[in-house]
């Protein structure tokens, strides 16, 4: 009876360590099945709009088209899509800081692009673990997006003070001539009136 008894304990514990180990590797294709079909990101994203004049400057602006078009692009990826993307995306935020063009390199711009760059970082590193925590990498995604709506909008801001600067320059230049005419042509009055007397 006690061999029969230790058998019967014997396949009763690899039965159960079987099931286990089934249930481990159905739950591991689960969540590989979950993370193939599952989308992460804002489909409706939508970043500022950029002027004409910034645009003049962004198409000069080695890879920063493609940094833009892989910006949106993570939004509604799966994880399998996403993995590739943001090895992309994170090459091309490194050329853009590297690459910046003198017109655009002032404080708020450059730290933007430095935001920009570490979050497209991050968000890579976090996609390609084993292990991907969806809360996470849907918050990381949103950051990264955050990251590249600031940076259009400070992209924006610049031409918008550019403009406001050079007009108050154009403008301080035209009372200065204005001044100078008034001046001229009280002087050239005070002649006349001295050439009659």
């Amino acid at each position: 009876m006690n061999q029969f008894l230790s058998f019967f304990l014997v396949v009763s514990a690899s039965i159960l360590l079987i099931n286990c180990g089934n249930e481990e590797t159905q739950n591991e294709v689960e969540q590989e099945i979950e993370e193939t079909n599952s989308r992460y990101g804002n489909k409706n994203v939508s970043f500022p709009q950029l002027s004409e004049k910034v645009r003049t400057y962004t198409s000069q602006w080695g890879a920063f088209e493609d940094f833009e078009a892989e910006a949106k692009a993570i939004n509604n990826a799966t994880i399998s899509e996403l993995k590739n993307r943001t090895e992309r995306l994170m090459n091309f935020t490194d050329s853009i800081a590297k690459k910046l063009p003198d017109t655009l390199a002032v404080q708020s711009i450059e730290s933007r692009v430095m935001v920009a760059q570490t979050r497209a970082h991050l968000l890579d590193q976090l996609v390609h673990r084993s292990r991907i925590d969806s809360v996470k990498l849907q918050t990381y995604i949103e950051e990264m997006n955050a990251a590249t709506s600031n940076l259009f909008v400070q992209l924006n801001d610049k031409f918008k003070k550019d403009a406001i600067d050079q007009q108050r320059i154009d403008t301080e230049k035209k009372e200065i001539e204005e001044q100078k005419r008034m001046r001229d042509s009280i002087f050239q009055q005070e002649i006349e009136d001295k050439n009659q007397r």
